[in-house]
């Protein structure tokens, strides 16, 4: 699995596109609005969606997290969609959950997360530590939205929240990675989502999510 490597903060970082960063240094894969179970509430809510759409998702972070040997999975932020108690992707997160035991994963609660903040015992049971803040890893500081974190808290932010895709002539939107001088926005991990259209100018470095990989589409001083 191809990776385009970058230096953030200082750090070196790998890009996949399969929208995901990971971080050598830590071992650390990155991902970011994983929206478990977005398909069964638009199912339930009585849109046609086509299933499978979860299964597909976390066959994608397998494959990343054996591409990369890394022992650590951050989310930031909206790890799930919507209800947790009967949803019919539990069962499958489970299954893989205990497939992926030795990996340790660590939640930044996002918008979406809200049931996964007032169920008391919810994230033991889902495998995962759910943080309410941002988490500061320097020289980072990951965060669902950046404008979550505080002007206190000092370190180059990467969040999500946006999911960000640019529009290019004659093909269809395309996901990014975008970086600028103090922070940086992550794609949506999951293939069914919309997309907020960035201007590139905005950002000193962005890279196109394609099959082949990571591709640097843009890069300012």
């Amino acid at each position: 699995m191809a990776a385009e490597a970058t230096l953030l903060a200082g750090e070196r970082v790998q890009l996949f596109g399969a929208r995901a960063l990971h971080w050598p240094a830590q071992r650390m894969l990155v991902v970011a609005d994983l929206h478990l179970g977005k398909g069964d509430v638009f199912r339930r809510a009585g849109l046609a969606v086509p299933r499978g759409g979860t299964r597909a998702d976390l066959w994608r972070l397998q494959q990343l997290l054996q591409a990369t040997d890394a022992r650590q999975l951050l989310v930031l932020g909206d790890f799930v969609h919507g209800p947790v108690a009967d949803a019919p992707w539990r069962a499958q997160w489970q299954q893989w959950r205990a497939r992926h035991a030795h990996i340790g994963i660590d939640v930044v609660a996002g918008n979406h997360d809200r049931q996964l903040r007032r169920a008391a015992g919810l994230a033991d049971l889902l495998g995962i530590t759910l943080h309410t803040a941002p988490l500061q890893r320097p020289p980072f500081v990951f965060a669902h939205a950046t404008e979550d974190v505080p002007a206190s808290i000092d370190g180059y932010v990467l969040s999500g929240h946006l999911h960000p895709v640019v529009r290019l002539p004659g093909l269809p939107r395309l996901p990014v990675f975008a970086f600028g001088a103090g922070a940086g926005v992550l794609p949506a991990f999951t293939q069914f989502s919309g997309g907020q259209p960035i201007w590139p100018a905005q950002y000193r470095q962005w890279y196109i999510c394609a099959p082949a990989g990571a591709i640097a589409a843009g890069h300012t001083a």
